[in-house]
């Protein structure tokens, strides 16, 4: 198995054969053109539209606004030598668009490969080659392939700077036993799923790619695939999660914009042990991080608005070791006053000084402190009278700030904690939310009024805006 770095060493080699050799300008038969040219030719292929072609030996292959076009059950590229070159192709229609077939040390660039029913480019029992630069679009819509590059049984490649929309379900899938691969600054976009790891993929490298808006989730790891570096991704506005691990351990997930997914920003299912989520920003989805399974690491993280903030059913650590740290809530609302690993010492340390409670096992011994706020706050209120008699009503006034609109504002009646009969719904007037609580339902005596709200993506609030006295009728002077 080559590394990356032999990789690209193989193509700069590849490069300079090529130039040794004959540069032949094909414009008809381009299959013809292939088996006529020797190693290390260069094939500039004038515009127009040609048929499949199969290259079993290494020639540099230039389409200079060329297409090649097959049948639904054929490949319209097949590469089964090492160290082809071909760029600048427009490839589509065919079951395959562009194939390597145990093949080494070769580079697919710059090429757009559309409308393919199985893969728009695959590589299968291929090691050490470069896809870059290429748009596989809108394959596999058929329900047959799926996907818009494929990687089988293949090690040691260079995925980077590609564009896979609106496949059929993978933008990028690895399956099975796919390894020491660098899949880099792709964008993945509209897909059921932007990248998918299927079953022993280890130690490939995912960093800087942009995987969001899949219908399903930006990145999928199943089924024992384990110690891959996931870094330095965005990965925002996917329907169902952003990232989802199952039954895959020993990850290092770290540096990763995580926003605005649906369902969770990261889940860890099954047994997905000790795995390292560090330094992401996790924010906006209903669940921030649900984990199902133990011994993973979590610190470091900015874990920003969501509903569920975090929910852990397993056994994990939330905090590193003091000085490092635990997380950043934004709805930690404790103090920094003391410091120390006990928090035991005069003196701030940028961690809160209670722990923020996940459930009642799980927590985060060292809550980074910083711009928490709570999602929907009471910022000025009022009721009035404080003292009424009973069927009197009492004028409620509640300021609120909130980052998404609220659905529901109301405010009940409790006492010694237990909710009394009657409530009113606020309405927004005037920038206040206002409305009037009838007292005619109350016995005599003293409550509080608390007042509930609800914005729209589940946040809820609770929150006591006063009390006030109830008194029957005939305790009132006339």
């Amino acid at each position: 198995m080559r590394t990356t770095a032999l990789c690209i060493a193989g193509i700069a080699l590849l490069i300079g054969v090529i130039a040794d050799g004959a540069t032949i300008q094909v414009s008809s038969n381009l299959q013809s053109a292939i088996d006529a040219a020797s190693p290390g030719d260069t094939l500039q292929v004038a515009p127009g539209v040609y048929d499949k072609i199969t290259i079993q030996k290494s020639i540099n292959l230039v389409g200079n606004g060329a297409t090649i076009r097959a049948g639904n059950r054929d490949a319209c590229v097949s590469i089964e030598a090492d160290d082809v070159l071909i760029t600048g192709f427009l490839v589509r229609d065919g079951f395959y668009g562009i194939k390597l077939n145990s093949v080494k040390g070769c580079r697919v660039s710059n090429n757009t490969v559309i409308r393919c029913a199985q893969p728009g480019i695959a590589l299968l029992f291929s090691d050490g080659n470069i896809i870059t630069g290429n748009n596989a679009s809108f394959n596999g819509l058929g329900g047959e392939g799926w996907y818009g590059i494929y990687l089988s049984n293949s090690d040691d490649n260079l995925i980077a700077n590609n564009v896979a929309y609106g496949n059929g379900a993978y933008g990028i899938n690895l399956f099975p036993s796919c390894n020491n691969n660098t899949i880099r600054g792709n964008v993945l976009q509209g897909n059921m799923y932007g990248l998918y790891m299927f079953t022993n993929c280890a130690k490939n490298r995912i960093e800087f790619n942009d995987m969001s808006k899949n219908t399903n989730s930006g990145l999928d790891l199943r089924f024992n695939c384990t110690d891959n570096m996931i870094l330095n991704n965005t990965i925002e506005k996917n329907v169902v999660a952003g990232v989802t691990l199952m039954d895959s351990g020993r990850n290092t997930i770290e540096g990763n914009l995580i926003s605005g997914n649906g369902r969770y920003g990261l889940q860890v299912q099954g047994n997905s042990d000790n795995n390292i989520i560090s330094y992401n920003n996790i924010s906006e989805s209903q669940t921030g991080i649900f984990v199902e399974s133990s011994g993973n690491m979590v610190y470091g993280n900015s874990i920003l608005d969501n509903v569920v903030q975090a929910e852990d059913r397993g056994k994990n650590a939330w905090n590193a070791n003091y000085p490092k740290g635990g997380n950043l809530w934004s709805d930690y609302l404790g103090e920094d006053m003391m410091a120390g690993p006990g928090q035991d010492i005069s003196g701030k340390d940028g961690f809160g000084d209670k722990p923020y409670q996940i459930n009642e096992v799980a927590k985060d011994d060292y809550p980074i402190m910083g711009n928490q706020i709570k999602q929907i706050s009471v910022t000025d209120k009022s009721l009035s009278p404080e003292d009424a008699k009973v069927g009197d009503s009492i004028a409620v006034m509640a300021k609120l700030r909130s980052k998404y609109a609220l659905s529901q504002v109301a405010v009940h009646a409790f006492q010694s904690g237990k909710e009394a009969k009657g409530y009113a719904r606020l309405v927004l007037s005037e920038g206040s939310y206002k409305g009037t609580f009838p007292t005619a339902l109350l016995d005599p005596g003293r409550y509080d009024i608390v007042l509930s709200a609800r914005d729209s993506r589940g946040y809820e609030l609770q929150e006591t805006l006063g009390s006030i006295t109830v008194r029957s009728r005939s305790g009132f002077a006339s």
